[in-house]
């Protein structure tokens, strides 16, 4: 989840000098996903089957948007090389303040959905929940991305400078290591050890860096790679569809066998799964060939880029507020919600959540406090 990458004078490959309109509908797509997966867990139960094979599929979003944040950043890294504390002095407020902001509207919109029966609401207590939420990610259900994504900030000048100073090889034997941990960290989630630290890394491993450390690695050498990778994706992009199909069956397929030994939905379908690593790399190459090979040929100034232009401008403030209109939606269907048939309720949320999210958006994007609430400032009359 980068900033728009744009085009800057002066000599550069082939593929710094023109606007990267994959990247854009990679990440629109992504965040389409994500209210996808947000809306199928709201409306149905945890032991809903076709519901988990779903979301499944779904959670790759995650991974996805770390993969983007590591090409993005590295890509403008190679472009316009920063030293560590001018990276941090401009990247970390344009997180760290939507976090905050969003943190506290969040926390009070848990108060006031709170169960019957709930301790009234002190200003103490609720001033340390705040406190907490924000140093742990749990004022909603979205917003661990948002810390994830700081801590991400902090180490990557480091990783900049030491794939900068590697070749060829030396990449591939990060990738190498970089996966091997990634496995061994979704085992260790997966069966956490029974003690403190156990206790821990289910309570708070969602939330940590380690846990997704494979993906901002991979977007990061694709973006050092970037001629090469753009080159072999046009290549080979029909062997590429084959291969998403395979992941896509491989995958359900294998959900439905572990649920139909017992496990619950839920625990097949969970984002932490070794297994899911495979499908998850599958998903986010299959959606960046996709995105590439449908932006291929775009003008600057045509219709489809205008409109992938707003969408793209507005799409952090879409991921921020999303929860809140699905929540709304939510409160106000009530029963309505249990009695339509499931594919029409599914529809109908997943349809009115991606309007009411951009219209909001949009709103948000025009209002003083922008920057706190979307990251961006606000936009001009006539915007």
């Amino acid at each position: 989840m980068g900033p728009t990458v744009g085009t800057t004078a002066g000599p550069a490959p082939a593929s710094d000098r023109r606007h990267l309109h994959e990247v854009d509908l990679f990440r629109l797509l992504t965040f389409a996903s994500v209210i996808g997966v947000h809306v199928l867990s709201a409306a149905t139960t945890p032991d809903d089957v076709p519901s988990g094979g779903g979301q499944l599929l779904l959670h790759f979003t995650r991974e996805a948007f770390f993969t983007l944040t590591g090409f993005v950043l590295m890509f403008q890294a190679l472009r316009r090389p920063q030293h560590p504390l001018p990276f941090w002095r401009k990247r970390i407020p344009l997180v760290l303040t939507p976090y905050l902001t969003w943190t506290v509207l969040y926390s009070l919109l848990a108060i006031w959905t709170s169960a019957p029966g709930t301790p009234e609401p002190t200003v103490s207590r609720e001033l340390l929940t705040m406190a907490t939420n924000a140093v742990e990610g749990t004022a909603w259900y979205h917003l661990y991305f948002l810390l994830v994504t700081l801590q991400l900030y902090l180490v990557f000048p480091a990783l900049v400078a030491g794939l900068r100073r590697l070749g060829r090889t030396g990449h591939l034997v990060v990738l190498g290591v970089a996966l091997v941990l990634q496995i061994a960290v979704c085992v260790l989630l997966t069966a956490p050890p029974a003690n403190g630290f156990g206790t821990f890394l289910i309570a708070h491993g969602y939330v940590l860096l380690p846990s997704y450390l494979l993906y901002p690695v991979v977007g990061a050498l694709a973006a050092l790679h970037l001629d090469q990778v753009q080159a072999l994706v046009l290549r080979f992009r029909w062997a590429i569809a084959g291969l998403v199909v395979v992941a896509i069956a491989t995958a359900e397929v294998w959900y439905l066998v572990t649920v139909g030994h017992g496990t619950a939905p839920s625990v097949a379908s969970a984002v932490f799964q070794p297994t899911t690593i495979a499908w998850f790399l599958v998903a986010v190459l299959g959606l960046y060939t996709l995105s590439l090979v449908v932006t291929a040929g775009w003008r600057p100034g045509g219709p489809a880029r205008r409109a992938l232009a707003y969408a793209s401008d507005r799409s952090f403030g879409i991921f921020l507020a999303h929860p809140l209109v699905l929540a709304g939606l939510l409160s106000i269907a009530g029963g309505w919600v249990d009695a339509v048939g499931s594919g029409l309720t599914l529809a109908a949320l997943y349809l009115g959540t991606v309007l009411g999210s951009v219209l909001l958006a949009d709103v948000l994007r025009r209002v003083p406090a922008s920057a706190a609430l979307t990251g961006r400032p606000r936009l001009r009359r006539g915007d």
